[in-house]
């Protein structure tokens, strides 16, 4: 049976969604730090299943790529973490659209690609929505929403998150496509993401914390762990099986999911006029990619 790569995206995206709600939730009664240590080790203890379909036949230099995409993972993952704790999930996490745009601008600085106007008018348009997102429904001052996001380290994180994620999201794609399978690749990267946490984690907090964040959420880790590894690997097939100018505007549905469904689940304000500016940051994400 042939699964188109869309079925994927979807698949990827709904799973995103419920990974980010319930990574909020544990979140809540946890420190980042604790949480990201224990998800990790869980999500490395899960990719041990997948020993049976991964080739490790490469090279030094892969190899050291390969762990550098898993430090600027861990950088991101912890990031993103600290702002999902601390802000409102349906205010924060559309500021994830933004990707495209980092894309773009790295590829422009780095690559040596051209931007077209159309990609151009597609960065307007996000950074356009980033402010309506940080003006967070009030416009009585131009000049407020460029403080507000200045003034607020954890929007500052979050956007650094999405700028770690999207140098990675260039060579996700690079080495899926020339140099190894997804499995291999996810178990790889996974596993140093996980010695990473742990290591940083035991050397300041110590082993203890890591069991005690186990004890205080029991399952949690390990089912945020699963929700993100699924999401994770269905998101990296649909990318090996088509253009990024498709896949990328599939999953970044899970947003509108997020700001609905989690902004509901955790009674937050200006739900619909956040979710607004979700469907224009999607519109300017996709002038950008296709």
């Amino acid at each position: 049976m042939n699964i188109p790569w869309y079925a994927y995206a979807i698949a990827a995206a709904l799973l995103h969604s419920a990974f980010q709600i319930i990574r909020k939730k544990a979140l809540l009664k946890v420190h980042s730090m604790n949480f990201e240590s224990t998800r990790a080790l869980s999500v490395a203890l899960l990719a041990l299943f997948l020993i049976p379909f991964i080739n490790l036949n490469i090279s030094r230099n892969i190899l050291l790529l390969v762990y550098l995409v898993s430090v600027i993972g861990t950088g991101g993952i912890l990031l993103a973490s600290k702002a999902l704790r601390h802000e409102e999930i349906s205010l924060i996490t559309p500021l994830g659209n933004l990707r495209p745009a980092f894309v773009a601008v790295l590829a422009f600085v780095f690559l040596r690609e051209t931007l077209a106007a159309r990609q151009i008018g597609g960065i307007v348009i996000l950074l356009l929505a980033a402010y309506l997102l940080e003006s967070d429904h009030h416009f009585s001052d131009f000049i407020q929403p460029i403080k507000h996001f200045f003034s607020d380290k954890y929007s500052i994180f979050f956007v650094l998150a999405v700028l770690f994620f999207s140098v990675n999201s260039i060579l996700d794609k690079f080495m899926i496509t020339n140099h190894l399978d997804i499995f291999s690749y996810f178990f790889l990267v996974w596993m140093f993401i996980a010695i990473n946490f742990n290591i940083i984690h035991i050397f300041f907090y110590g082993y203890k914390d890591t069991v005690n964040c186990f004890k205080k959420i029991k399952y949690l880790p390990l089912l945020v762990g699963g929700l993100s590894m699924v999401a994770n690997l269905l998101a990296l097939k649909a990318l090996s099986m088509a253009y990024v100018s498709l896949v990328a505007p599939v999953l970044m549905l899970s947003t509108l999911f997020i700001v609905l469904v989690g902004g509901e689940f955790f009674h937050e304000r200006y739900i619909y006029f956040r979710l607004s500016v979700s469907l224009l940051m999607l519109v300017g994400a996709y002038l950008i990619i296709i």
